[in-house]
């Protein structure tokens, strides 16, 4: 590796990309790892706590850092909720401190990253976790999610189109429907093979 690098976390909904990053960082394995969060417009749900699931910000606050150019990527996800990513948490805290970046990404925010920082190709590296879109419903039971029909319908929707085009993006794919440690496990083997 040239300088640090980043993995990007990429799947539908519900696919388990934070489930990843995680259980990951819960295993402690190496001291160069860096888990930046994502700054988000949307309201917090229950049992999510602020700082450690995401940085939970106004719409105002947002917009000003989208002025300001802070973003290495953002995104309206769901024509709802501002994602993004945080340039100094990703580039300068991470690659340019010769570390492995571990971020959840979705389509939109990969775009974006490919058309306006091309010159950034070079250190990252896109997975995506595959599931079918049949388990999408009973992913969102599972964790006790309250959705309305119409909500789950645009969602998997969405998700159709996503997949396709997340497989044309992506530099890897790892089976989500394998169990938590086994997911891990995959992820992990694409790190060593590209140290």
């Amino acid at each position: 590796m040239k300088k640090g690098h980043i993995y990007f976390i990429m799947g539908i909904s519900w696919a388990g990309k934070w489930t990843l990053a995680h259980n990951v960082k819960n295993l402690n394995l190496w001291d160069n790892f860096v888990f930046p969060l994502s700054y988000t417009t949307r309201e917090r749900r229950v049992g999510e706590i602020q700082g450690e699931h995401y940085s939970f910000i106004s719409r105002e606050d947002f917009i000003y850092s989208i002025d300001k150019w802070e973003f290495l990527e953002y995104a309206l996800v769901h024509e709802r909720d501002y994602y993004g990513t945080k340039y100094q948490d990703v580039m300068e805290d991470g690659v340019e401190e010769w570390k492995i970046v571990i971020k959840e990404l979705d389509l939109n925010g990969l775009k974006k990253l490919k058309q306006e920082r091309p010159e950034l190709d070079e250190f990252y590296s896109a997975i995506f976790l595959n599931i079918p879109k049949e388990m999408l419903r009973s992913r969102i039971e599972v964790r006790g999610v309250f959705m309305s029909d119409e909500e789950y319908e645009k969602r998997f929707n969405s998700s159709i189109f996503e997949e396709e085009e997340l497989m044309k993006y992506c530099d890897y794919v790892i089976d989500a429907t394998l169990s938590p440690e086994e997911v891990v496990e995959s992820f992990l083997e694409i790190v060593e093979r590209e140290r």
